[in-house]
């Protein structure tokens, strides 16, 4: 069996999953997240004799990436490692192909990339000091080159996308990337160039320090793309699912890696924040019959918001385990539609939520009845591990 850990990320995402002795980590939620509640559970890891497999960044949100500045900055170096990583999945600029553009002198250049740098991680809602990193002037790229990572399968000028070939790992554990369509990182990387170059940018997207940080510091602080329309309901109605969805617009989140852990006996399936059609997409690819694919534990995309989980996607993938991350202060997330779809369904099996906090959405689903009358529960997981596979829930 498996474990895992949903760590307190406030908004954000961080899980630290044990397949039998592999330990993978999926984000790092804010610096905070690292700092209080992920560095105890590495430094025991490591006297322990142990070491992180794969680190993976799904996508450049602060929610999602600070943490992981905070934590490669304090690594150590190759010589002297805090914990052992033997793998890093992160797409930054360097990993996506560009098309050389003309240079202009640089000079300029170089202005509109240092303001964007040294503007950093500022704005970002949350209650916690120092959010994000005390390290801001270098993006996760940077810090990977300098202390020599393994990164994307070598030095990071590849991506990771959904056209890689299953990893194998140690213990017999094995990785499949489902996200995201390379076309998705493309979109991300020539929205990056026309943004900058209204401010003035005029050179090349070729690699280089300062355009890497400059790249992670505005991607990790894109505001939200203008809500989707819904259709409207009554007063008196019940919202469903179906009639409130409306898909993801948001090109970073398009941007996100989501994955399958999985062994001979337990797979696991994270979708970081992707898009609901996306995966669909992919899931339908691996089981092309109309049953549906039945995992050990789903991770919810983006904190289980409306926009990321579609009707479609929960009738093709199901589990006795969800997971949603999120501690409610942006964006209302969860959405309540999406829990009670989930729970309405039914299913052979009783259905665990786990939450890390209660949150408005949670506590009401703990008086919803659900449609189907199949049973579930809901759970705050706070820093506890998750004990999935086996099928044995109750």
């Amino acid at each position: 069996m498996f474990r895992l850990k949903m760590y307190p990320a406030k908004n954000g995402d961080s899980f630290l999953v044990n397949a039998d002795g592999t330990y993978i980590l999926i984000d790092a939620g804010f610096a905070s997240t690292y700092q209080d509640f992920i560095a105890t559970d590495l430094e025991l890891l490591a006297k322990e004799g142990g070491r992180l497999d794969l680190v993976v960044c799904t996508h450049i949100d602060a929610d999602h990436i600070g943490g992981l500045l905070e934590f490669f900055s304090l690594n150590g170096t190759p010589d002297k490692r805090g914990i052992e990583v033997d793998a890093v999945w992160h797409n930054s600029l360097r990993s996506l192909p560009s098309t050389p553009t003309a240079q202009s002198d640089g000079l300029y250049d170089q202005v509109v990339l240092e303001a964007i740098r040294r503007r950093g991680f500022q704005g970002v809602a949350t209650s916690s000091p120092n959010p994000i990193s005390a390290r801001q002037g270098s993006s996760l790229a940077k810090l990977l080159r300098q202390y020599g990572y393994t990164w994307n399968s070598g030095d990071g000028t590849s991506c990771i996308s959904e056209n890689d070939s299953p990893v194998s790992l140690p213990n017999n554990v094995g990785v499949q990337v489902i996200g995201p369509r390379t076309v998705r990182l493309e979109k991300l990387r020539d929205f990056w160039l026309r943004e900058v170059r209204k401010l003035g940018y005029k050179g090349s997207s070729q690699p280089s320090d300062l355009l890497d940080d400059a790249y992670e510091m505005w991607c990790a602080t894109l505001p939200p793309p203008p809500i989707p329309q819904v259709t409207p309901i009554s007063a008196n109605s019940s919202r469903r699912l179906v009639d409130v969805y409306a898909p993801d617009a948001s090109i970073p989140n398009g941007s996100s890696i989501a994955l399958l852990i999985f062994n001979e006996n337990t797979r696991l399936l994270f979708l970081g924040d992707a898009w609901a059609e996306d995966v669909v997409d992919r899931l339908k690819a691996l089981q092309p019959t109309a049953d549906p694919l039945i995992f050990d534990a789903i991770k919810v995309s983006h904190h289980g918001s409306l926009h990321n989980t579609s009707v479609e996607l929960l009738s093709i993938a199901d589990s006795p385990c969800f997971l949603i991350s999120s501690d409610g202060s942006r964006h209302g997330h969860p959405d309540f539609e999406v829990l009670t779809e989930i729970v309405d369904r039914p299913a052979p099996f009783k259905r665990q939520l786990f939450f890390n906090y209660e949150t408005a959405a949670s506590r009401k689903l703990e008086s919803h009845i659900s449609r189907s009358d199949t049973a579930f529960s809901v759970h705050v997981a706070e820093n506890n591990w998750i004990q999935v596979g086996g099928h044995n829930y109750d």
